[in-house]
């Protein structure tokens, strides 16, 4: 009966590993394989044409000497620090006005979820025609107000903040989502019990909902920081980089580094020290979770 029974879990086990191998496999090939290789790659020099030449961490050592990668950092990270609070701002505020009792909510909820369902590429054609100097929509609009002809993506002071207000647009309604899940899980008992003590609503916001939505707010900057952090396509398609690289991100260079000049030794380099400063920003979130998060 014991070794009936044994043959039994064995074939069950067996059966498990059959279904389970096909993506151990493509997960070994297609990541961990992939992952060593651009490891070792970041060591050599390699042209994709000629065999890969030993020249240990001379890309690393040249990446943090060039001022085009420094300010290129300096670009990523102003775009996050741009781009994360006041996308989650926005976000919020959008979850906070569509989690009331108002009219076509179900609409309004769609309508500012579109985007995130839209190819990013599709979004930054459309804006890059919106912020056109000579027949975009919103030099159209501002013209009567005598705000003159705006280069938005051609002058260095306006081109940073148009990618922000763009990608704003784009990633709320999904931010929306995340906080109006968290908003329909606080109890409301909590609102009722401050309506009670005479609470209005700004007292309610401030010492019921922001607290119990930390969870939230914490798991949207985490990974809305790192999606910044990795922004290329809006960058490719509306300014190339430009003007005078004040849009270059990391990802960019990287890109730029690998199927333009193909030095793929130090875009491979440069793709690991993105790894690296994403990795200690998150462990960094991670360790100060517990300094500012409540949990019910």
């Amino acid at each position: 009966m014991n070794s009936r029974r044994n043959a039994l879990v064995t074939r069950e086990a067996l059966w498990g590993y059959a279904m389970v191998a096909p993506m151990v496999i493509g997960l070994g090939i297609f990541f961990y394989l992939s992952m060593g290789a651009s490891f070792f790659i970041g060591f050599t020099k390699w042209d994709v044409l000629t065999p890969p030449q030993w020249i240990g961490l001379d890309n690393y050592v040249r990446l943090f000497r060039t001022p085009l990668f420094l300010r290129t950092l300096w670009n990523t990270t102003r775009y996050t620090l741009l781009t994360v609070p006041l996308g989650s701002a926005v976000s919020l505020g959008l979850a906070l006005a569509l989690n009331t009792q108002i009219r076509f909510r179900s609409f309004y909820r769609l309508v500012y979820f579109l985007p995130v369902l839209t190819m990013p590429v599709a979004i930054a054609i459309v804006w890059k025609w919106i912020y056109n100097p000579d027949f975009g929509l919103l030099n159209q609009f501002l013209g009567p107000f005598g705000a003159g002809r705006i280069r938005w993506l051609s002058d260095i002071h306006y081109a940073m903040p148009s990618l922000v207000i763009m990608s704003i647009w784009m990633g709320s309604g999904y931010g929306m989502v995340i906080y109006l899940a968290g908003l329909q899980n606080i109890p409301r008992a909590y609102y009722e019990a401050a309506q009670v003590d005479g609470a209005n609503s700004w007292e309610q916001l401030i010492n019921i909902t922001l607290p119990l939505l930390t969870p939230t707010i914490f798991f949207s900057l985490v990974t809305s920081l790192i999606s910044a952090f990795q922004v290329f396509d809006i960058v490719y398609v509306m300014t190339k980089g430009g003007p005078l690289d004040s849009t270059r991100t990391i990802v960019y260079t990287i890109y730029d580094e690998a199927f333009h000049f193909f030095r793929m030794g130090s875009a491979t380099a440069t793709a690991w020290a993105l790894f690296i400063i994403i990795l200690v920003i998150t462990i960094i979130q991670l360790r100060t979770q517990k300094l500012w998060v409540h949990y019910t």
